[in-house]
């Protein structure tokens, strides 16, 4: 499937895995050094040719936890994602939060192992833990392609980029919504800063259509819409540009206010006010309708704390019967020790007041027969603050107990303790396999789980049953020890593969 627009890509991970150098050699650029730190601190976007006169768009975001929401941003309007995980770290903390953004999107993945010029590492080790963090790669039963290169010597650079212009051609791109009539062009806020020089400038990707010098722009700021003629356009690095065609971004200069970050303009051929509002006014009204389609558990499994056990939440009525009833029926919620808490309830519509106690408490806002004031959605939306308003009792009481029952769940993490190689098969006389290992590394330990490997595949996986020691039962195994090991799953290991111990988490 051949792209009909340009591929768009963003680049997450952890902080100093190499993000921003892999970019620097791509476009030949030192931004790096310049960087607070030597890490991200704004976004850039830049096209680059690739081969068989393909391009590519790249979105550089800032890749530490102040950041986390413009990560999130980038990686929504990305075709494809580049996990970069230094091959000396392996997966660290802001790994696995890139992960999680990457398997809530709709973005194909490519697993970048950076820093392989460095001595000591373990490649194998990388992809597994990868796989057990839910991006299944190549050679660990999974499809998502894994790419090794040094971002610093440019090694296997141009690999990547084949990789990149190989994954959309097959896999195609994301397939967005036909612009409504009267528009040519619809683009996505990546940063707005106000230049000393240059005034209010916004960097943007241009998700639908194209932007010309000429053209006009529909925008919201402030909660006020505005149509502007575009006076300029610029590339990050200030070069004047005619045009901004589809999967590319740039610079728009000379505007009267600042583009909201994460906000989209729409583009005209001529000056449109009223068909610009009716079309925000719908945007707006598709993405309340998506907001209170969100799984509660989900956005707001983060806010509530083990110890707490509590979902907090702001309850709005229209009688102070309803309200009663509420009060009494939320009281009664209880699963696995995980309640709710009413921090605030009163009568009325939904006002901002309410909004700002939810971000204070991190709660949810309920409300029952009641509307939401306006304006007080948009800003909802924008600060992730879920609104969710019923007509029936038992809808809210039932959608609340389902994010509780998903709350209290235990929510699982694996952490490789030990390696084993496999040294001989024994099969008892009640037909049971025994794996008879050598432990090369770590601690295999009883009750661990355990991964039969074999190359790049994985070949089997379950629970350690049995652990034995000449004839003798023991709990654990050190290195250089041998022993027999009995696992929950049948599986067919041979002589030479290894066995993988790992702790679970929960």
């Amino acid at each position: 499937m051949k792209p009909t627009r340009i591929p768009i890509v963003t680049i997450l991970g952890h902080v100093d895995h190499g993000k921003t150098t892999l970019l620097d050699y791509i476009r030949g650029a030192n931004v790096v050094d310049s960087e607070a730190g030597g890490i991200t601190q704004r976004v850039s976007v830049f096209t680059v040719d690739v081969k068989d006169g393909h391009k590519v768009t790249f979105i550089d975001t800032p890749g530490h936890e102040a950041f986390d929401l413009m990560r999130s941003r980038g990686g929504s309007i990305a075709d494809i994602v580049l996990l970069i995980v230094a091959a000396d770290d392996g997966v660290m903390p802001q790994t696995e939060e890139s992960i999680e953004i990457i398997k809530n999107s709709n973005a194909k993945p490519i697993v970048v192992i950076n820093k392989v010029d460095l001595p000591g590492i373990d490649i194998e080790k990388i992809k597994r833990d990868v796989t057990n963090k839910g991006i299944f790669v190549e050679g660990m039963g999974g499809q998502v392609p894994v790419v090794q290169i040094s971002a610093k010597t440019g090694q296997n650079v141009d690999m990547l980029l084949e990789t990149i212009s190989l994954v959309a051609q097959v896999e195609g791109l994301i397939e967005r919504p036909d612009l409504p009539n009267g528009l040519v062009g619809k683009a996505f806020v990546l940063e707005s800063v106000k230049d000393k020089n240059k005034g209010k400038v916004s960097t943007v990707i241009m998700t639908h259509g194209e932007l010309s010098r000429g053209m006009w722009l529909g925008y919201v700021s402030k909660g006020k819409t505005y149509s502007e003629k575009v006076k300029g356009l610029i590339s990050e690095n200030d070069e004047n540009l005619e045009l901004l065609a589809e999967g590319m971004g740039g610079k728009i200069l000379g505007l009267s206010e600042l583009m909201e970050l994460g906000s989209e303009i729409f583009v005209t051929t001529e000056k449109k006010e009223r068909k610009i509002e009716a079309v925000i006014a719908q945007e707006n009204l598709e993405n309340i309708e998506e907001s209170n389609a969100v799984d509660l558990a989900a956005l707001f499994g983060q806010a509530v704390k083990e110890e707490e056990k509590t979902l907090k939440v702001v309850v709005k009525a229209s009688s102070e019967g309803s309200l009663e009833a509420l009060r009494k029926t939320l009281s009664k919620v209880d699963e696995d020790g995980y309640k709710v808490e009413i921090v605030q309830d009163g009568l009325g519509d939904i006002t901002q007041k309410d909004l700002e106690m939810a971000e204070v408490t991190k709660s949810i806002i309920l409300g029952f027969e009641v509307k939401i004031e306006k304006g007080v959605a948009d800003l909802a939306i924008k600060k992730r603050i879920l609104i969710k308003t019923y007509d029936l009792v038992y809808k809210l009481v039932e959608e609340i107990s389902d994010a509780i029952v998903a709350l209290s769940s235990p929510q699982e993490s694996e952490e490789e303790i030990g390696s084993a190689t496999v040294k001989a098969i024994f099969t008892l006389s009640n037909g049971t396999t025994v794996i008879g290992c050598q432990v090369a590394s770590g601690v295999v330990k009883k009750g661990g789980k355990a991964y039969i490997v074999r190359g790049d595949d994985i070949i089997g996986e379950g629970k350690i049953e049995s652990l034995r020691h000449e004839k003798e039962t023991i709990n654990e195994a050190k290195k250089g020890v041998e022993c027999g090991v009995i696992v929950s799953n049948k599986i067919e290991a041979i002589v030479g593969d290894t066995l993988y111990c790992y702790k679970v988490i929960k």
